[in-house]
């Protein structure tokens, strides 16, 4: 039984995700309604928005959901569920209750389908310990699935995209490529033991890595999805700072530059070289700049940390195995520039 990935969902829905500066046109002129409680909300483009309930409680919420980037629906699932915790993760929250969101037609899947997505996407929900209070689904030919998720974090340890300061150092917990591989994937084009070890990347949860960022006092943190390294990297230093990214130190699957090579590139790889180009230096091309425009699904957390905390984020991702790689650094000029050079040795 499988799902049988469509041109539409081959991406993962990433692809089409709309970007900050697409999202800016479209509300400009629309009142949003205000609230001194409201500590994060939409004019920030922080991963998830909060709200205080108390001096020392906040609920974060988040919303996501995707068309299936493999053909078993039950890892597809998993794989969704995994995404849509990871924002709640990347502000530092722990995620207690979420809701199924599904868009299938059972006329042309069949109910059995369905079934294995939800099962896939309930187990995840289960590990990561929250609570699945329900859902909506909606008739739809194409497939789509995710969660709404609700965490809860203490207002004053919030981790947000922004905060990062000049020296910090930039480390990345998953590989690069998924957007690569999943196209090849579409084309059988990916051998069955790459295909399980990018299955298995994308359906980790952050959890750990999340603990360990928090543990190590993470001066800001984001998730690499849809937007990208470049893009989601955009949003962490806006106009306020600059960041140099080491090719040579950048994790990614093996055989996502052979793939890159042989013309596998995602369409949302296109749109987000389109957008966020003008804010990369790059001393290098090919490959290496494929891959930070390649649109993730479910990647890592992108962690701003201070050079002396290095010591101890490295012992707590040993004892939690968490895998990283620090990737480079935040830099004070060029402001709003994203560089990318290889480390110096």
């Amino acid at each position: 039984m499988d799902i049988q990935l469509t041109h539409h969902a081959r991406f993962g829905g990433c692809a089409a995700k709309i970007g900050p500066g697409d999202l800016s046109s479209i509300l400009c002129g629309i009142d949003i309604p205000e609230d001194a409680n409201v500590i994060v909300g939409l004019k920030g483009f922080e991963d998830a928005g909060v709200y205080r309930l108390s001096d020392d409680l906040a609920i974060v919420q988040t919303i996501d959901f995707f068309t299936p980037v493999v053909n078993d629906p039950y890892r597809f699932g998993q794989i969704a569920a995994a995404n849509a915790l990871s924002d709640i993760y990347a502000m530092g929250a722990r995620p207690v209750t979420a809701l199924n969101i599904a868009c299938f037609s059972p006329k042309k899947f069949g109910n059995a389908v369905l079934r294995e997505i939800l099962r896939g996407g309930i187990d995840k929900v289960a590990e990561s310990g929250t609570n699945l209070l329900g859902g909506h689904s909606v008739e739809d030919e194409e497939i789509k699935y995710g969660l709404s998720v609700t965490g809860i974090v203490h207002p004053e340890r919030i981790v947000r995209n922004e905060g990062a300061q000049p020296g910090d150092l930039l480390i990345l917990t998953k590989p690069l490529g998924t957007g690569i591989l999943v196209t090849a994937m579409k084309g059988n084009m990916i051998s069955e033991e790459t295909e399980k070890h990018l299955i298995a990347v994308m359906a980790t949860l952050n959890r750990r890595a999340s603990e360990v960022m928090l543990l190590a006092g993470a001066h800001a943190a984001t998730d690499v999805t849809g937007f990208g390294l470049a893009g989601h990297l955009k949003e962490m230093i806006k106009e306020n700072l600059g960041a140099e990214i080491y090719a040579d130190r950048l994790p990614y699957f093996p055989e996502a530059e052979g793939l890159s090579a042989e013309g596998f590139l995602p369409s949302g790889l296109y749109k987000n070289r389109d957008f966020y180009a003008s804010f990369v230096e790059a001393e290098i091309s090919g490959f290496f700049l494929d891959l930070i425009f390649d649109p993730q699904s479910s990647g890592g957390l992108l962690i701003a940390l201070k050079e002396d905390g290095m010591d101890h984020f490295s012992r707590e991702a040993s004892g939690l195995s968490v895998d990283y790689r620090v990737i480079g650094r935040f830099i004070e000029e060029p402001k709003g520039k994203i560089k990318i050079r290889r480390h110096p040795c």
